[in-house]
């Protein structure tokens, strides 16, 4: 599994394509900028979930649900699915919101608090982790 993090608009969606080389017909690209997430384990081998934070959002927004839990739980459904093959690669790309002024609304504070326990969570389960600021890559893990 993989973790890519940073700023917002800053390349992570194309350096994520230019690094893992990718091709279309094996890879499920999600977008949960609008979209919750479902089961994603389909026929494609490789998964990229683009917009992490905005499904940390959503999750937050049904209330009674237990985020943290909810996002541990797919994190180690998707690393199980992962190990299963060794084609099989799990990339999510999460853009950094906890950085800069404390938000004033209770809502916006917890949706980034909530957003930097997952992302903990995916730092510590991914084997590599890149932080991408104006296209350019770190690695911080791995």
């Amino acid at each position: 599994m993989y973790f890519i993090t940073g700023g917002s608009f800053n390349g992570k969606s194309r350096w994520v394509k230019k690094q893992f080389n990718l091709i279309e017909s094996e890879t499920t690209w999600i977008s949960l900028f609008d979209n919750e997430m479902e089961d994603i384990t389909t026929i494609r081998p490789i998964i990229v979930l683009e917009g992490v934070e905005y499904a940390v959002r959503s999750s937050i927004l049904h209330s009674g649900v237990d985020s943290k839990a909810l996002f541990k739980e797919q994190i180690d459904s998707l690393r199980e699915w992962e190990e299963g093959s060794p084609e099989r690669k799990v990339i999510w790309i999460g853009s950094e919101i906890g950085k800069g002024i404390v938000p004033i609304d209770q809502s916006s504070r917890e949706w980034r608090d909530m957003t930097g326990w997952v992302y903990q969570d995916l730092a510590e389960k991914s084997q590599q982790v890149w932080l991408v600021w104006y296209g350019l890559a770190s690695s911080i893990k791995g």
